[in-house]
C-alpha cells in the first residue's frame, strides 16, 4: 500500500481536527481557534487548542502537539496504517491500492508477534509454577511484588527445551523461533535447544504492548549476566526502551520522562510510584531513542548509576545528544550519590531523596560545562585558551543553528567569569559527577560549625563543589572557620550572599529539623567524609587504571593494589 505525502494532505484537508478531536473532547469556538480539556492529561482549566487553518493541536499545559494522524496514534493507540485508514473512513476517500509485498510482510509480522506473545505467556507460566521458585525468590529479594510482575510480564525459562516443545505443539515452525531468537541450533549440528534458559524473562514490548523480544538475567553462575534477544525483523536494541508501553501514559500527563539503566531499576521504580521510568537494552544510550523520548516529551531525565560506568554512560549520553539539541528538546542530568543506582536510593534511603534527587537534575548547559571542565587544571592564559578552543569545538557540534547560538553566548559568559576569578585550583571529573553538589554538608558547618571544626582537615581536602555558588559558600565558610576559635550559625549565616542563603535554605532546615544529639550529627557528618573518600579514591583508582592499561608499566600495577585495599578497607569501616 502507498501511502504518499499528497494522500495524507488530502485526509487532513477532509477532515478538520476540530471534527476529529470534537468527538471526544467538548471544544469552544473561540476566533480562529477551538478550546477544550486537553485529552492527554488531567486539567480544571482548558489550555487545550485546535487550530484547523494551521492544522495542529497544542495543549500548553502538557505539550502535546500534533496533527490528524498524531492524534490518532496517541490518543487511540492506533498504528499508522490504521490511524490512516480510520481517516479515509471519516473522509469517505478510498484507500490507495494494497501493495503486495507490503501485504506479505504485514502477515508475516502478524505471524511473529503470535510466536511471541506464545513464548512470553510460557515464561508467565513457569514463574508462578514449581520450576520457577528460584526466580520468584530472585524477585522478592529485589522488592518485586506479585502485581509487579505480572503489570510487566515477567517470567522463568526453565532449563531444557520446553519452549521448543510447546511452540512446536502450537504449530509454529522451527524456523520462525530461530529468526525470533527463542532457539538456536545445537552444537553437534543435530537439532535446536531453547535459547533462554534458568533465567528470569523480561518481555520487551514496543509502544502498543505488543511482546517483540526478551531479556534474561541468569539466576546462577554463568555468563552473560544478561542475556537479549538477537536483533531481528522485529527487534532492534537501539530503537527500543524497556518499559515503554508501562510509563507512556505518565510520560505524556507529565510530559517528563525517566531514563535508568537496568531493567529491575525500572519495575523497581514503577513499584515506588515512578512510573514515568524506562531503560535501554543492555546497550548504550542512542540517537534513535532520545528521538523516540522526545516525541513523548521535552527534556527527559537520564539518571544512571553513581558509579564509575554510570558517570562515563551519562557523559556519552550528552555527546550523543549534543548534535541533535532543538529548540525547546534537550536532556536533564540526575547525578546519584557516589555508588548508588536508583534501586539503592529507594531501599537504603527513601523514594523521597530520589524524588529530590530527580528534581534536582542539572540542565544540559551545566552538565556540558562541567564536561569540558572535567580534569583541567587552569592556572594559565594558555590553558584558560585551550578550554575556550575545546568549548567552542563541542558546541560547534550543535546543529540547530539558534540553540548553537544560545550555547555560544552562555559558554562565553562562564569563560569570562572564569578569566575574572583568575581560576588556579584544578578541576577534576569529582566535580562533573560529586555528591557534593548537595548543600547537605554544607548544611551541616552551619547548624554545627563547633563540631565541623573537628573535620575541618578532612573536609577541606575531600570536597569540592562544580556549583560556582556553592563553592564559594564552602570557602567563605571554611575560612571563618579557620580563622575563629569559636563561630555561631547566625555568624555564618550572615556572611553568605542571599543567592547562597536561597540555594541552603531547605538543607538548613531540614539539618535543624532533625534535632539529634552530637553523638548522631558526628556519625552523619562521618558518613558524608566517608563517601567523599570513597569517590575520591575512587575516581584515583580509574585514573590509574586507564594509565595502566596504556603502559603497563608495573608500578602503577603496585599503586592500583594498595588503593583497591585502601578501597576495601573503607567499605569495611561504614
Amino acid at each position: 500500500m502507498a501511502i504518499t505525502p499528497a494522500f495524507l494532505d488530502e485526509l487532513r484537508d477532509k477532515v478538520p481536527l476540530s471534527d476529529l478531536i470534537g468527538r471526544k473532547v467538548k471544544l469552544t469556538h473561540k476566533g480562529k481557534e477551538h478550546t477544550g480539556l486537553c485529552p492527554f492529561h488531567k486539567e480544571k482549566t482548558p489550555s487545550f487548542t485546535v487550530n484547523d487553518d494551521k492544522g495542529f493541536y497544542h495543549c500548553f499545559g502538557c505539550g502535546a502537539h500534533g496533527d490528524q494522524i498524531k492524534y490518532l496514534m496517541e490518543s487511540e493507540k492506533m498504528p499508522f496504517i490504521e490511524a490512516v485508514e480510520y481517516l479515509a473512513n471519516m473522509a469517505g476517500v478510498k484507500m490507495p491500492d494494497p501493495d503486495p509485498k507490503a501485504a506479505e510482510r504485514s502477515e508475516r509480522n502478524s505471524v511473529l508477534l503470535r510466536l511471541m506473545e506464545c513464548a512470553c505467556r510460557y515464561f508467565q507460566t513457569h514463574l508462578f509454577g514449581t520450576a520457577g521458585v528460584d526466580a520468584k525468590q530472585y524477585l522478592i529479594r529485589r522488592g518485586m511484588s506479585s502485581d509487579l510482575a505480572k503489570r510487566f510480564r515477567l517470567g522463568y525459562a526453565p532449563t531444557g527445551s520446553g519452549l521448543l516443545a510447546h511452540l512446536t505443539a502450537n504449530k509454529f515452525s522451527i524456523k520462525d523461533m530461530q529468526a525470533m531468537g527463542l532457539v538456536a541450533p545445537n552444537r553437534d549440528g543435530n537439532g535446536y535447544h531453547d535459547y533462554f534458559y534458568d533465567r528470569v524473562i523480561f518481555p520487551v514490548m514496543n509502544r502498543r504492548g505488543q511482546v517483540i523480544g526478551f531479556s534474561g538475567r541468569i539466576l546462577h553462575e554463568g555468563e552473560p549476566k544478561y542475556l537479549n534477544s538477537p536483533e531481528t525483523d522485529l527487534f532492534h536494541k537501539g530503537d527500543l526502551l524497556y518499559g515503554l508501553p508501562q510509563a507512556i501514559d505518565t510520560v505524556r500527563k507529565k510530559n517528563t520522562a525517566l531514563v535508568v539503566e537496568g531493567n529491575v531499576d525500572v519495575i523497581s521504580l514503577h513499584g515506588a510510584g515512578f512510573t514515568q521510568a524506562m531503560a535501554p537494552l543492555g546497550t548504550a544510550f542512542t540517537e534513535d531513542q532520545i528521538r523516540l523520548l522526545w516525541t513523548l516529551c521535552d527534556e527527559p531525565v537520564i539518571c544512571f548509576d553513581g558509579d564509575g560506568a554510570g558517570r562515563k554512560a551519562m557523559v556519552r549520553a550528552l555527546n550523543r545528544a549534543l548534535p541533535m539539541l532543538r529548540a525547546g528538546k534537550s536532556l536533564k542530568f540526575a547525578y546519584l550519590p557516589d555508588g548508588m543506582d536508583p534501586d539503592d536510593m529507594i531501599r537504603k534511603k527513601s523514594a523521597k531523596a530520589l524524588q529530590e534527587e530527580i528534581e534536582g537534575a542539572k540542565p544540559f548547559i551545566w552538565s556540558l560545562w562541567q564536561m569540558l571542565l572535567d580534569g583541567r587544571t587552569l592556572d594559565t592564559p594558555e590553558r584558560l585558551a585551550k578550554l575556550e578552543k575545546d568549548a567552542e569545538d563541542t558546541v560547534n557540534k550543535i546543529v540547530d543553528e539558534r540553540v548553537r547560538s544560545y550555547y555560544k553566548k552562555e559558554i562565553q559568559k562562564r569563560l569570562k567569569a572564569l578569566g575574572k576569578k583568575g581560576h588556579s585550583n584544578s578541576v577534576t571529573s569529582t566535580s562533573l559527577l560529586s555528591p557534593s553538589d548537595s548543600p547537605q554538608l554544607l548544611a551541616y558547618i552551619v547548624c554545627y560549625p563547633q563540631i565541623c571544626m573537628d573535620f575541618s582537615e578532612e573536609i577541606m581536602q575531600y570536597f569540592r563543589f562544580s556549583n560556582e555558588v556553592l563553592q564559594q559558600a564552602f570557602d567563605t565558610i571554611m575560612a571563618e572557620l579557620q580563622e575563629k576559635s569559636e563561630v555561631s550559625t547566625e555568624d555564618l549565616w550572615q556572611l553568605l550572599s542571599s543567592a547562597q542563603q536561597e540555594l541552603l535554605q531547605s538543607s538548613v532546615q531540614h539539618v535543624k529539623k532533625k534535632q539529634a544529639d552530637e553523638e548522631v550529627i558526628v556519625h552523619d557528618i562521618q558518613q558524608l567524609i566517608l563517601a567523599a573518600k570513597k569517590r575520591t579514591l575512587m575516581l584515583e583508582i580509574e585514573r590509574k587504571n586507564e594509565e595502566y592499561l596504556r603502559t603497563e608499566n608495573p608500578k602503577l600495577k603496585a599503586e592500583l593494589m594498595a588503593l583497591q585495599a585502601e578501597m576495601t578497607k573503607l567499605k569495611e569501616n561504614e
